[in-house]
């Protein structure tokens, strides 16, 4: 019964049977069993380290591979990308941080409102560098 099923490949071994037929061991990552491929072209679209889906057949002592298929391994986005509004809120939080920082340091030195926000407006720059 044909099962289908997504490996990523960790080694793949040439052999020769004892008949002088040519197939392939595929290594699979994470499992200790070996897939085996008898067909030449299947075996060379294999790369070590690249995800597949495989459609697999035979006994489970000599899984043969039969189809595969490069797995589509680029990851789904669950979330949108950030709004540039993500990055306005992060600007106005290092601005507020910058005027908390300003107003701790002068605290008590009776500096008018305006030169506070030219010391916040200065390490807010050097906050975002």
């Amino acid at each position: 019964m044909a099962e289908t099923r997504t490996i990523t490949v960790s080694e793949i071994e040439e052999r020769t049977s004892q008949n002088g037929r040519r197939f392939w061991r595929v290594k699979v990552a994470g499992e200790k069993q070996v897939l085996f491929c008898w067909d030449a072209t299947l075996a060379e679209a294999l790369l070590p380290g690249q995800t597949y889906v495989v459609t697999v057949n035979g006994s489970s002592e000599y899984p043969r591979i039969v189809d595969v298929t490069v797995a589509d391994t680029a990851p789904a986005r669950a979330t949108p990308a950030p709004a540039p509004a993500a990055s306005e809120r992060e600007r106005r939080m290092l601005r507020m941080s910058a005027l908390r920082a300003a107003a701790d340091v002068l605290h008590g030195a009776h500096v008018p409102a305006g030169e506070l926000i030219d010391y916040a407006e200065v390490l807010l720059d050097w906050l975002e560098q």
